[in-house]
């Protein structure tokens, strides 16, 4: 679908569109819990179909969706997290996309040791999964969005 501007001066954003965000801030499978939120900025300009370009430096927000810190038998830590919207002026445009993972496993490592040397490694511990400050996300404009013109710029990042 074609980005358009409707007669009552609003840009539509179609579902679909690819939006490329960073994180804000660190978030960790040691220190986050689910429910947390976090800011995201978009990051690259927009393309819209019709060639409307949005510029980048719109911020929102998402959410962990699960934790689990590391623990014993070199189990790894897990992370989900999940993009919600981004603003333009006072318009959300909510987004789908969702990362996860866990960390380094230690299991069988801790396992082979275990049986081979001592019973200590059995206190040793995975890795915990980490997404750095300014890691970039690939997310999609979960539905068409009408944003009023003129369109506010973007904030000024820090």
């Amino acid at each position: 679908m074609a980005s358009i501007v409707a007669a009552s001066g609003a840009l539509l954003i179609p579902e679909g569109t690819e939006v490329r965000v960073r994180l804000n801030e660190r978030l960790s499978s040691a220190s986050n819990i689910e429910g947390d939120e976090f800011s995201i900025t978009t990051d690259e300009p927009i393309q819209l179909s019709d060639g409307t370009i949005i510029p980048a430096g719109f911020r929102g927000r998402g959410e962990v969706t699960d934790a689990h810190k590391k623990g014993m038998l070199g189990k790894a830590g897990e992370l989900h997290i999940r993009l919600d919207y981004f603003k333009i002026g006072d318009t959300r445009v909510h987004l789908r996309a969702e990362k996860g993972g866990e960390g380094k496993s230690g299991v069988a490592t801790t396992v082979v040791l275990t049986l081979l040397i001592t019973p200590l490694f059995l206190m040793h511990h995975g890795a915990e999964l980490v997404y750095p400050q300014g890691q970039k996300i690939t997310a999609f404009v979960d539905q068409d969005t009408k944003v009023p013109l003129p369109m506010p710029s973007a904030p000024q990042v820090d």
